[in-house]
């Protein structure tokens, strides 16, 4: 005689829940839904890196250089290209080429010329105030050569003559000054004369013993001459 299969426990009826259950019921459906909304947000939401703290300064930006010194970076030569002397005056004309050996622009460059004599006993430098302004030059730039022309004067009335036996010479001194704004004054001196025939590089005087008219074959060399303050 086979034995009756066991009765499984009936399911409580719906009738049979509490009667909180459709609430609990819609709260825990809501919170399934809540929680697959926060990991698709997650899954769209970019993520945030998280970099290290830029180095010390970084954010700050870069101070300005300071502006190149114009006794440090230009370098000057002083060409003649002709001259004359008359009754009254002597005249040199130049080629003055101004090189910018740094890698950084010199701005706002004044550019002055004065034509002197050269005097026994005396520094031979150049009097502050006394140089004939040339040109204004607003940029040099770096690596940059840059060439002014013109001409100076200095009248025969200034002229105090040196003498080698009974024959009166004298020696010219061009003074070209360069000034920048909030640095010092830059002065370079060149002597004037005739090369040596020998190929020495040493030049002879002027002489003024001879008519008045063009002067031929003149070259200047740069000397060292100790500069003047403007309160001497």
């Amino acid at each position: 005689m086979i034995a009756p299969a066991a009765t499984a426990p009936a399911l409580p009826a719906l009738t049979d829940l509490p009667d909180w259950w459709p609430w609990a019921a819609g709260g825990l459906g809501g919170l399934a839904l809540l929680g697959l909304g926060g990991l698709v947000l997650r899954r769209r939401k970019p993520r945030v890196l998280r970099l290290a703290a830029p180095p010390p300064g970084m954010g700050d930006e870069a101070p300005a250089p300071a502006p190149a010194r114009i006794d440090r970076a230009l370098d000057v030569v002083l060409e003649v290209t002709g001259a004359t002397r008359s009754v009254m005056m002597f005249t040199l004309h130049y080629r003055l080429t101004l090189s910018n050996r740094t890698g950084q622009a010199i701005n706002d460059v004044n550019v002055a010329a004065l034509l002197a004599c050269a005097r026994r006993g005396t520094a031979n430098a150049a009097a502050p105030g006394a140089a004939q302004r040339l040109e204004r030059i607003e940029r040099i730039s770096p690596h940059q050569n840059l060439a002014l022309t013109g001409n100076v004067q200095l009248p025969l009335s200034e002229i105090a003559p040196l003498y080698q036996g009974q024959v009166p010479m004298f020696i010219p001194l061009v003074h070209v000054t360069l000034e920048s704004e909030g640095q010092s004054a830059l002065t370079r001196s060149f002597v004037i004369g005739t090369p040596n025939a020998a190929g020495t590089g040493r030049l002879h005087p002027i002489l003024l013993d001879t008519p008045p008219g063009s002067i031929s074959g003149l070259s200047a060399q740069r000397i060292a001459v100790p500069e003047i303050s403007a309160a001497a």
